[in-house]
């Protein structure tokens, strides 16, 4: 048998598909995995083992999703939303009520099981949240521990398409002026209770009741009304009209005066007038009584003439309980932006902010302006599932992916000045999009595989890349959410159905590579935020995770991601469990207390650096180390759940003296890894018995830890004749591990076809 020497120097493909088994062309199988578990593929090179969780406390029974309020770069919180209600924490710890020690709540409208689909944007102390089955609202800050829910306030709309049939008329009756209560009768059957709550904007059909304002007329009577301007104005002052055109829009003003008075005018020249309305109010509709009828409180004046004059000039609010509300919510070009289903609506520009957005979409006269609201249609054959503000607003449909933008990008965005353009025809999950770098991460439709979308000057458009392609097999399950951690590795985490993580680093080249994060305990992720952590710079990766309790109870608690570990950092302060605790031990220490979520359940510690294994919790939450295993000094002890990290190359490939070695025969008969700063790691042949690859310095006193090691280590393995055989390493312990490169001496049956 001929003997080989095959090595691995980087691992950045992560864990490829299995389809990709055979493709040793490509580099998915140069620099891929089979199996990578609780490593993390990252830029540089070599494999980093994850940090593990720490148990931050329970969770509310009814949570189901994490979110995040982002007050500013260096103060964010993690939202836990249940069953109408929210839980916030911070700087490590959940915010509780002061003097009680109950977990601080809001009161929110929103369901358990709508709350994934709430779509958020943050602004300073405020994050708008819209949701298609509820009133746009907002999570309001109002000091560092304090949170209140708002309805949002919406102003002068936003409308659907006005009435073109003539024969369906309103009148009015009632106090027509703001704040007044009015009953709105219609010609046809227009109405329903799922109205109530909505607005409902109308027009007069026309002012030819009303006297037209003109220069030099004489004998005005207080209390006179005419019209200019399209607005209807009443006199405050008897006498002349002067040369004044009125236009103005709120308040009175003059028409003249009497420095200007012109020759032969010997009685008071120019005349107050005092703005009634215009063409147009608005009513909020509060009050159902039949199809024909309906009352409501008066938003914008009304005109005078609707309460004898029919008008078939009217719309009906774009939302209310009939016809829904929005699904999301953006900031962009200075406008704030809600979409729904087919339809774009935009805020007057600027005009919008402590939870009151202004909708406005004509002046007073009736005409539109470049900075007024405006509203689009979508030309889809799919509603909206999400949208992102980038140099255009990018949005996903089930179908394909649009760009929304200036048809003219010299000039203000309006509702004169947009257009929509497909980029794609992926189509998309209802999954929030990552926005890292200069890409948007999106979920194809599927839930498989995951896109990033860039913007490609050679094809002017935005173009998704595959991110999967050669890794769809780790989004088994579906994706549900995804998250972003800038710092230390830049990584993009998604979870899947099962309850795994999938891991992915901003890769800078072309090969692109995936791991999973499985959750020791038997836990299961259901829910992942990404926030800034208590020293206003790194990312924290929080968890809202289910698992069974040692009671055979379902427990849900919040678990925090541990910071990555540096080189050169403290061993003893190794955080490699999950939904794990820190303890400060004295001297010789072997009994703790208030390790209750564990009750009933076994676990591993890491006591001055050094591990103790199956550690059984009692059901008071009390548990013991062996004396001879803790420090006779002060220590720090590391306790939870232990996770296993996993990496298992793909099968080796040579190049024989009859061509690749694809389909021969071999055994592994001796590894080798070159590590960083690791300790008890194993390796051998998948299947077989693995063997310790990092043995105790001889010079290591006995009851002192064993000290991390950097260098090559390897050994002989127990390795069968097979023709599948592959290099797996494990580390089990709770100790940290970076594996820079893996090498094995294989013999092959060069005869073997």
């Amino acid at each position: 048998m001929a003997g080989y020497r095959v090595s691995q120097v980087a691992f950045i493909a992560g864990e490829v598909d299995p389809l990709l088994g055979a493709r040793i062309d490509s580099e998915p199988y140069r620099y891929g995995l089979e199996t990578c578990e609780n490593f993390v593929p990252v830029n540089e090179g070599p494999l980093v083992k994850r940090p593990g969780f720490e148990m931050i406390g329970d969770a509310d029974d009814s949570a189901t999703w994490l979110g995040a309020f982002r007050y500013s770069i260096t103060q964010e919180y993690v939202i836990e939303w249940g069953e109408e209600k929210a839980r916030f924490y911070t700087n490590g710890a959940q915010i509780v009520v002061e003097g009680t020690g109950e977990p601080y709540e809001v009161a929110t409208p929103y369901p358990a099981d709508a709350v994934s689909t709430l779509s958020i944007q943050q602004s300073y102390d405020r994050l708008y949240i819209d949701h298609p089955d509820y009133w746009p609202g907002s999570l309001v800050r109002s000091d560092a521990v304090t949170f209140v829910h708002e309805t949002s306030v919406l102003s002068n709309g936003p409308f659907l398409d006005e009435n073109t049939d003539e024969n369906q008329t309103v009148t009015v009756a009632g106090t027509l002026t703001l704040g007044g209560v009015v009953t709105i009768t219609a010609s046809d059957d227009l109405f329903e209770a799922g109205d109530v709550g909505g607005l409902f904007r109308i027009e007069a059909k026309d002012f030819s009741d009303i006297k037209a304002w003109d220069t030099g007329v004489a004998n005005i009577s207080i209390g006179e009304i005419m019209r200019s301007d399209g607005k209807a104005y009443q006199a405050l002052t008897a006498g002349t009209t002067g040369a004044i055109v009125p236009t103005h829009d709120e308040g009175a003003e003059w028409d003249g005066s009497q420095k200007g008075k012109p020759d032969g005018y010997a009685d008071q020249y120019g005349v107050k007038w005092n703005y009634l309305y215009d063409r147009y109010g608005i009513v909020e509709i509060t009050g159902f009584t039949s199809a024909t009828e309906v009352t409501g409180t008066v938003k914008r004046r009304l005109p005078g003439g609707l309460t004898s004059v029919a008008s078939y000039h009217w719309a009906f609010g774009a939302f209310s309980p009939k016809r829904g509300y929005p699904s999301i919510v953006l900031h962009w070009n200075g406008r704030q932006i809600h979409l729904k289903e087919f339809d774009i609506y935009a805020s007057v520009a600027g005009d919008f902010g402590a939870g009151k957005v202004n909708f406005q979409t004509l002046d007073s006269s009736g005409v539109t302006a470049v900075d007024l609201g405006f509203r689009r249609t979508l030309a889809t054959e799919d509603p909206v599932l999400w949208a992102t503000a980038d140099r255009k607003l990018l949005i996903g449909t089930a179908s394909r992916e649009l760009m929304v933008g200036q048809l003219n990008t010299q000039e203000a965005l309006s509702g004169e000045n947009i257009q929509s353009e497909v980029q794609s025809f992926y189509g998309s999950e209802q999954v929030t999009p990552l926005q890292i770098g200069i890409s948007t991460i999106f979920v194809e439709r599927g839930g498989r595989r995951l896109r990033a979308a860039g913007y490609d000057l050679a094809t002017d458009r935005y173009v998704p890349n595959d991110l999967t392609a050669a890794a769809r097999s780790v989004t088994k399950g579906g994706i549900l959410q995804m998250a972003y951690q800038r710092i230390p590795y830049g990584l993009a985490y998604a979870l899947r159905g099962d309850g795994q993580l999938v891991v992915h680093p901003d890769s800078r080249g072309e090969v692109k590579g995936f791991a999973r994060t499985v959750l020791g305990g038997g836990a299961q992720a259901k829910s992942i935020v990404s926030v800034v952590g208590e020293d206003g710079k790194t990312d924290e990766l929080w968890a809202l995770i289910e698992r069974t309790g040692g009671d055979g109870e379902v427990r849900k608690e919040i678990w925090r991601q541990m910071p990555w570990r540096e080189l050169g950092d403290d061993q003893a302060e190794s955080f490699y469990v999950d939904g794990g605790t820190r303890f400060e031990a004295t001297a010789g220490q072997t009994d703790f207390t208030g390790a209750t979520p564990w009750a009933g359940q076994t676990i591993v510690a890491l006591a001055g650096g050094a591990v103790i294994h199956n550690i059984a919790v009692a059901s008071d939450g009390s548990f013991s180390l062996p004396a001879a295993q803790v420090p006779d000094e002060a220590y720090t002890l590391i306790a939870g759940h232990p996770y296993t990290a996993t990496a298992t190359l793909l099968r080796p490939s040579v190049t024989t003296d009859a061509g690749p070695s694809i389909g021969l025969r071999f055994r592994i008969v001796k590894v080798m890894f070159r590590v960083l700063e690791a300790f008890a790691l194993k390796g051998g042949q998948l299947g077989r018995l693995l063997e310790n690859l990092i043995l105790r310095p001889a010079d290591t006193p006995m009851g002192q830890p064993a000290a991390l090691q950097s260098g090559d280590f390897g050994a002989q393995v127990d390795g069968s004749i097979t023709r599948d055989g592959r290099l797996q390493l494990v580390s089990e312990d709770p100790l940290p591990a970076i594996v820079n490169a893996a090498l094995m001496r294989i013999e092959m049956d060069g005869s073997d076809v």
